[in-house]
């Protein structure tokens, strides 16, 4: 039960050390971006619902020419999911790999790394460092 605690203790003081840096530019810009994008969405899914209806209750001449516009709507639609996803996956590959250099500073230098860890359990600041994170 004492090796358990330790083990939460530690896991607890390391976690800050593992927080990603703050880039307040990047997570501007990527707020924006997401914002943009709902907003794209919401219009476009917006936009499927009116073609939907319209497409029900027109006429059957209509029906070919408001089916080609939800076509193309939905298309754009497809297109931006796809975007999004290549685009979220680039983010978690920068973060993987933000992550795989911190573990291998950290490798580089364990020794001193877990004396660090070791003097912030003592004096109280890895309860700070936690806070903080």
């Amino acid at each position: 039960m004492k090796k358990i605690f330790v083990f939460v203790l530690l896991l607890t003081a390391v976690s800050p050390a593992f927080a990603a840096p703050e880039n307040t530019t990047k997570d501007t810009k990527q707020t924006a971006s997401v914002t943009t994008q709902k907003a794209q969405f919401k219009a476009r899914h917006k936009k499927v619902q009116q073609l939907i209806k319209k497409y029900k209750k027109a006429p059957e001449a209509q029906k070919p020419a408001i089916k080609a516009e939800l076509s193309a709507v939905v298309s754009e639609q497809v297109d931006g999911q796809i975007r999004y996803m290549k685009n979220r996956i680039a983010d978690e590959r920068a973060n993987l790999d933000n992550w795989e250099a911190k573990v291998k500073a950290d490798e580089a230098n364990l020794e001193q790394v877990k004396a660090q860890r070791v003097e912030d359990l003592l004096s109280g600041a890895a309860k700070q460092k936690q806070k903080a994170a």
